[in-house]
């Protein structure tokens, strides 16, 4: 790197389902903190959430949303690590990130404002000690999730802190970048007002869920969402309202059919399949004609709703826990710009210099939907791009009208000419 004129950006691991005025406050946040940086990279969830959801706008979308609120460059999470838990989510998204070669900071929400005792707990939770009470607490019943709030709490450091589900995810990307050798600093910014899961629509900052909520309505409360969210991202909630929201109901019969044909061992190849739970669901199916009732029936106190609609997506779209292994060994295959700015125009050209990865603007180039289903004779960057691919498709057979304009195979990147905020 010696005589070139290196590129420091922040990086933002997001979803932004959808991008309201909590996402705009944290980009606006940083612009002020770091006048100087050269941009803002956002590594964004595509087609389904991290809790295993179809996202409420497609990716390009809410990807053009994030840079029109002051982001520089939006690239795609792979699904592979997107639709995982918090802890593969945060791996994925650090190893993205650190793949660049030019992001010098890694900037997460947190809901407490002192870091310290999330950097205490991600430091601690690899120990013996925590291991050991994580894997008793597993043993005995409890979630992960609830197992490691329970395994790191002490004293000083209440349970309660590590439930809420941005300091679940802050505690992550910590543990990450401590295993990570990219040498990306952490910056917390304290959540302002609406806490992440709070069901009630405010004006200004609220949560995503509040938003997905309303547009759930029999009648949504426009006059509020106009308030929640930027205007165009209510111009786009709106005119997808009628016709293009996703109806998780279209999954039903696609899981009783994927269920039906595929035998016990295929079944028991899927990523999640475990301890029999597959099989509390082909008995939960028959008994409920509801995506959110299946869901609600198949939860137990071991098997959290998030970690069963991410079970239900890896049955549908066949991914495998050998290919979940080697995904998360190699990490991040490949750049995939969604949406940039003309900053972002510039720090894709500097990533070009440190990356050893490709970046992927026309998917034809690397994969057809012809040569997708060729099991066994894709390459490692072939078979993660497949993943993002049918992730996309099987999104859209979740909305009641859709066209070809959001293939992953004729879609560019979102270019954004005019001039970048901070």
């Amino acid at each position: 790197m010696e005589g070139r004129n290196v590129m420091r950006a922040i990086g933002i691991i997001a979803e932004y389902n959808p991008f309201h005025h909590g996402h705009l406050y944290q980009l606006t946040e940083l612009h002020r903190m770091f006048p100087s940086s050269d941009g803002i990279i956002i590594a964004m969830s595509g087609s389904f959430s991290q809790r295993g959801t179809p996202c409420i706008l497609d990716k390009w979308t809410r990807a053009r949303h994030a840079v029109e609120g002051g982001a520089d460059l939006v690239l795609e999470l792979p699904f592979v690590f997107s639709c995982r838990s918090a802890q593969d989510f945060a791996r994925g998204g650090v190893s993205l990130l650190a793949a660049l070669g030019i992001v010098e900071r890694l900037a997460f929400g947190t809901e407490t404002h002192d870091i310290a005792p999330l950097k205490y707990i991600a430091a601690s939770i690899d120990t013996p000690i925590v291991q050991e009470r994580l894997h008793s607490y597993i043993s005995a019943g409890d979630s992960y999730a609830a197992a490691l709030s329970r395994a790191a709490a002490n004293k000083s450091i209440p349970e309660e802190m590590l439930r809420l589900p941005n300091n679940i995810l802050a505690i992550e990307y910590l543990r990450s970048l401590r295993r990570s050798t990219s040498g990306i600093s952490p910056i917390a910014i304290p959540r302002s007002t609406a806490n992440h899961n709070d069901a009630a629509l405010y004006p200004g900052i609220t949560s995503a869920s509040s938003i997905r909520s309303a547009l759930y309505e029999s009648i949504p409360p426009w006059e509020r969402l106009a308030d929640s969210v930027p205007p165009s991202v209510y111009a786009d909630l709106r005119a997808a309202h009628e016709t293009n929201l996703p109806n998780e109901n279209k999954l039903l019969s696609l899981l009783r059919y994927t269920l039906l044909t595929s035998s016990n061992s295929e079944r028991e190849e899927i990523l999640g399949v475990t301890e029999g739970i597959e099989n509390r669901l082909i008995r939960t199916l028959q008994k409920v004609n509801d995506y959110d009732d299946l869901l609600t029936a198949a939860t137990t106190k071991r098997y959290t709703r998030s970690r069963i609609a991410r079970l239900i997506l890896h049955l549908l779209i066949k991914f495998k826990k050998a290919q979940a292994a080697r995904f998360d060994t190699h990490g991040a295959t490949y750049i995939r710009p969604l949406a940039f700015n003309v900053r972002g125009q510039e720090l894709l050209r500097a990533i070009k210099e440190y990356t050893h990865l490709p970046i992927i603007t026309r998917t034809a180039k690397f994969l057809t939907s012809n040569n997708r289903s060729f099991s066994g004779r894709l390459s490692l960057l072939q078979e993660m791009l497949a993943f993002d691919t049918l992730a996309t498709d099987l999104r859209l057979l979740t909305v009641l009208q859709h066209t070809n304009q959001t293939s992953d195979f004729i879609t560019p990147p979102c270019v954004i000419l005019s001039t970048p905020k901070g």
